[in-house]
């Protein structure tokens, strides 16, 4: 029996008119932290912050840069600022103890091994067995 398979899974439900419930948890809280403000603050100065309290929740509720949401794209940017840029590669090798006798003993006694890559002599070596087929 053959089943029909959803193609728009990652799409969040609609739950009132086109708002999902993300978008509608910020409109309500802006429009929440409003009605405070207009209960406690003298009116110019609550029409002032309401635009501005208003405008960043419709912001939070409906723009996504990048495809993702306008919290998780700030959460990023202070990631970003905050994490170093510069990053530098060094090579790290193993440590060996240079004989069985110095097992137990500290880093200072211990020599450190850095494989190295083939000589060339080798290389060419490798390289005309891949192109014999691995009859050479």
């Amino acid at each position: 029996m053959r089943f029909k398979v959803p193609k728009d899974v990652d799409i969040e439900d609609r739950i009132v008119g086109p708002l999902t419930v993300k978008q509608l948890a910020w409109l309500g809280g802006g429009s929440g932290i409003s009605l405070l403000l207009w209960k406690l603050i003298e009116f110019q100065v609550f029409i002032f912050l309401a635009i501005i309290i208003m405008g960043l929740s419709a912001a939070f509720a409906f723009v996504r840069p990048y495809n993702q949401s306008l919290i998780a794209f700030c959460g990023s940017v202070l990631l970003f600022i905050s994490k170093p840029k510069l990053y530098i590669w060094r090579r790290i090798g193993h440590l060996f103890p240079r004989n069985n006798q110095n097992a137990g003993r500290s880093k200072k006694d211990l020599v450190m091994v850095v494989k190295k890559g083939f000589s060339p002599s080798e290389v060419e070596g490798l390289a005309e067995t891949l192109d014999s087929g691995g009859n050479a």
